[in-house]
């Protein structure tokens, strides 16, 4: 089983452009479940419904963060939640209302049940900076995988968790990181990179009894012929094997 971890950047930069770019490289990949943060939904957009129509997947979808939005010159009402796309129905579905901040606004935990014994949780925990938002960060992931996680199930974390696998807001999965992890965040474009690029997305199997990682590797990193990024961060891909 392919799983693959994607924050697709909202609307930002060069939208529809990104769309295909994003649409391309995840079929490359030919994944069984894709995770996606900050997807846009607004009158006639919506890339989560868009990259599982061009991927030939189901769409679990978990709007939030609705806000009014700038996009091609319209104020619109809009969403920047979660999705899960599978080749395979889930078993079961659900969502969680995570600790959150007021000046960084609503942030939500998705699950599915994508095969027996295996429960993905997607995430996109706070962006906020300093040591209130790392305790912050903390609390949102000890409460997602509490609130989540099920006896007899393995459980496989996805997602932006806005901090590398060295933070200490991340210990309670540190050990189950790929300590070999290259930077996931990037610029728009090639000549536009973030310095210092850190490594925010992450693919960890919590304390697996069923199943197991038999690859993980960062994708959808290279520019197009002009120099464009799908997003402003890359993907990271697992392979997953039962035991």
């Amino acid at each position: 089983m392919r799983i693959v971890t994607l924050n697709t950047w909202k609307n930002e930069g060069q939208y529809e452009r990104r769309l295909a770019l994003m649409a391309k490289g995840l079929g490359a990949l030919a994944p069984d479940i894709v995770c996606l943060q900050e997807c846009f939904v607004a009158k006639g957009h919506d890339t989560a419904a868009y990259l599982a129509a061009a991927l030939g997947l189901g769409l679990t979808a978990a709007p939030a963060r609705r806000k009014l939005r700038q996009h091609l010159g319209e104020t619109l009402p809009s969403a920047s939640g979660l999705a899960i796309l599978h080749r395979n129905a889930p078993l079961a579905t659900g969502r969680l209302d995570l600790h959150s901040d007021p000046v960084d606004g609503q942030r939500i935990a998705q699950w599915a049940d994508v095969a027996p014994g295996l429960r993905v949780l997607n995430l996109h925990l706070t962006h906020l900076g300093g040591p209130e938002a790392a305790r912050l960060r903390a609390s949102q992931l000890v409460q997602a995988m509490t609130e989540c996680h099920r006896p007899g199930q393995d459980l496989l974390l996805a997602g932006d968790l806005n901090a590398s696998g060295d933070a200490p807001e991340l210990a309670p999965i540190a050990a189950d990181l790929d300590p070999t992890a290259a930077a996931t965040l990037q610029g728009e474009r090639a000549d536009r990179a973030p310095s210092p690029s850190r490594t925010l997305d992450h693919l960890a199997l919590v304390q697996p009894k069923a199943w197991t990682i038999t690859a993980r590797f960062r994708a959808l990193d290279q520019p197009d012929a002009e120099g464009w990024f799908p997003s402003d961060h890359a993907a990271v891909v697992a392979d997953l094997a039962r035991l």
